[in-house]
This record gives structure tokens, sequence and C-alpha cells, in this order.
């Protein structure tokens, strides 16, 4: 696990469409062909990138980097949940969102 919370939004742009205006992200990829970025200063995780096709789909044209660091997350809308094969009891996702076991 990449984050430690119950729930992470992400969120994409077209790569080309990407742009670090502040600082500088600090990249590893212990997965071949997974790269994750985190600020360098605090540890924060910020993007995840798949350099080639994964499962079938090749994400390598999208910027994906967590809503919580933007400056207003509130628009970043939901689009499916993720991983809910993962999801604690206690959770009770009734957002009619679709809802994948797995990425």
């Amino acid at each position: 696990m990449a984050l430690g919370g119950a729930f992470v939004t992400w969120a994409k742009v077209a790569a080309e469409d990407f742009a670090v205006i502040k600082g500088e992200i600090q990249h590893i990829e212990k997965t071949p062909g997974i790269r994750r970025g985190f600020c360098r200063e605090c540890g924060t995780t910020l993007t995840y990138a798949a350099l080639n096709e994964v499962e079938g789909q090749d994400w390598s044209a999208d910027a994906w980097f967590s809503a919580v660091t933007l400056d207003d997350p509130s628009i970043a809308q939901p689009k499916a949940h993720v991983f809910v094969s993962h999801q604690q009891p206690w959770i009770k996702l009734d957002d009619g969102q679709p809802k994948f076991p797995e990425f």
C-alpha cells in the first residue's frame, strides 16, 4: 500500500497538460514500469505513472496525481471506486459510482 488511509482520491489529466510549478518531485520505481512521485521535503505522495500497459490498459498518456494536493481538492469528482476488495467492513459506498474489486 502506497498510502495508509481508507480512501485516496486520484485525479488525472493528459500528461502534456501536467506541470509542477513549485519544487521538484522525487520518483521511485519499486515495481518495473510503475513510477511513484513524492515530495522531497515532506514525503507526501504526489503522483503515479504507469510507463507501459498495465493489465490491458495504457495509461502512459495520463498524469495521475493525488487530488488532496490541489489547492481546491473538491473540484475532483469521483467517477468510480477501485480496490473495493480491500474495503473495510464499516465502509458503505452508496453514491451510485461503479465499483471494481481491483484496478
